[in-house]
């Protein structure tokens, strides 16, 4: 009996069906043996980090509100009553520090092994692009938490911004009158940045399957080794468990800080890792050398192709290139490493705008415009008693859900906030001190102990329940210098 060919292609089975419809047997092309090792899969990764980032960030917005007045607490009732909040929050600020490493170390990898060179110049400009796309979607990320050093960083920017002229205007107040810079941030955070890193990846995944893999920098057998590009893609995709997994895991027992609501006038934090380096540029030459060190960087990285003038990728023939990028790196870490161990200073002149505003209209004029220099400085001192006493009392609102953990016999929740408490106090301990330095001196000796008896490994909660009542009395007191 003759066979019947739609019977036997009914008979293949769903897997067959569905590889045949989806025409996964596009993906059976070769590739060089070297593109299916680790290094090769950096870019894999980091695209794989994006998508659980997309994942739980659509997640994430459904519980946030893009206000100044409500931004933070917003994220602290996702953590605190929204379940499982806290981890899909914590999964989503750990993906983003796995691919800011994972692009990082592939933009090097690319760079060290010449992978630029022609036809492919086009490319590495796409994945600069990336980079910079990815380095935008990391800042806009951490501004949205609206804490003090969010809101720090913003006003960096726009400061930054000032300086460029025409150039900062999405930064500027007139551009969009009435809408929170904030509310635009999560906008370019959630869209805008998104939609232009997608775009991006495409043109890059395109001509990376058009002009194929680069071959190793040296002499290789493995040059000419040949296996499927679907073999890439199974260990993509083990890569992807894997990923998962351990970002759950650091979500859970790493799980990202949220600082107090944020403070104007005081500058008393540090930028994320990831702008460590360019915060200590700024450190020795203010904003102009922070915007000139971005720009330095962006102009290095897009003139790569078009100064490696050597014929091919070989590392022997790039030497004098590839040791140029090494040193760079090199004062990138050092700059970090000095970042990280420097004292948080004063960049913009925060707290001391309506001050310097106050002198130079007494100075226009001394006799006729006095009375209203003297006005506005009232006026600068009263708003600033007024933020501070706001902070306060966060720092008591702290206290409460310091008491709450200890009474649900939560001693790691309490030790977080403890550390909390400690941040928010340090960032006005200096304005207590100008009003009453006794006052101060007794907040921070209650509330650094405090701090040191929940870090203990068996802490004792009696005792620190008896010193977290001392801390209040002592903040309240403190509430009044500033009313």
């Amino acid at each position: 009996m003759a066979k019947n060919p739609a019977n036997e292609k009914s008979n293949k089975g769903l897997g067959t069906w569905v590889r045949e419809r989806l025409a996964v047997s596009g993906l059976d092309y070769e590739v060089p043996k070297h593109a299916n090792t680790l290094l090769f899969s950096l870019g894999g990764i980091t695209l794989i980090s994006f998508i659980i980032l997309i994942v739980t960030g659509v997640i994430l917005a459904q519980f946030y509100t893009a206000s100044p007045d409500t931004a933070n607490q917003s994220i602290r009732v996702l953590m605190t009553e929204v379940k499982i909040g806290a981890l899909i929050r914590g999964i989503h600020f750990w993906a983003a520090q796995i691919a800011m490493v994972t692009v990082i170390l592939h933009l090097l990898r690319v760079f060290i092994y010449g992978s630029y060179k022609r036809p492919r110049e086009i490319n590495w400009l796409l994945g600069v692009g990336l980079f910079f796309g990815m380095m935008g979607l990391y800042y806009t990320g951490t501004i949205l938490k609206w804490d003090q050093e969010a809101f720090e960083a913003l006003a960096h920017t726009q400061a930054a911004a000032k300086l460029v002229g025409v150039f900062g205007f999405m930064f500027a107040d007139s551009f969009a009158k009435g809408v929170p810079l904030l509310t635009r941030m999560f906008s370019l955070h959630t869209s805008v940045l998104p939609l232009l890193v997608i775009g991006l990846l495409a043109g890059h995944l395109l001509l990376v399957k058009l002009l194929q893999i680069s071959p190793l920098p040296w002499n290789s057998g493995h040059n000419g080794s040949k296996e499927m590009f679907s073999r890439h893609l199974k260990k993509l995709v083990g890569y992807g468990f894997v990923l998962t997994g351990a970002v759950m895991i650091l979500a859970v027992f790493l799980p990202p800080k949220l600082g107090a609501v944020p403070v104007a006038g005081i500058e008393a934090t540090k930028p994320p890792w990831l702008f460590l380096s360019i915060f200590s540029i700024e450190n020795w030459a203010g904003l102009p050398g922070l915007l000139g060190s971005a720009a330095l960087l962006a102009l290095a990285l897009i003139a790569v192709p078009f100064v490696d003038r050597a014929v091919s990728n070989n590392l022997k023939q790039r030497k004098a290139i590839v040791t140029l990028g090494a040193v760079a790196v090199l004062l990138a870490f050092g700059l970090t490493i000095n970042a990280y161990v420097a004292k948080p200073e004063q960049h913009i002149g925060m707290g001391e705008e309506t001050e310097q505003a106050g002198g130079q209209v007494s100075t226009a004029d001394d006799q006729t415009n006095s009375g209203q220099a003297d006005n506005q400085a009232e006026t600068g001192e009263d708003e600033q008693a007024t933020l501070i006493a706001a902070q306060l009392d966060n720092a008591l609102a702290v206290i409460s859900e310091i008491q709450s953990a200890l009474d649900g016999q939560n001693l790691a929740a309490a030790a977080e906030k403890a550390a909390e408490l400690d941040e928010v106090f340090d960032a006005i301990a200096d304005k207590i001190a100008a009003k009453d330095s006794d006052a101060a001196a007794d907040i921070e000796e209650h509330v650094h102990e405090l701090g040191e008896i929940l870090e203990k490994p068996q802490p004792d909660a009696a005792e620190a329940s008896n010193l977290l009542g001392h801390s209040r009395e002592s903040i309240e007191a403190a509430v009044k210098l500033f009313q």
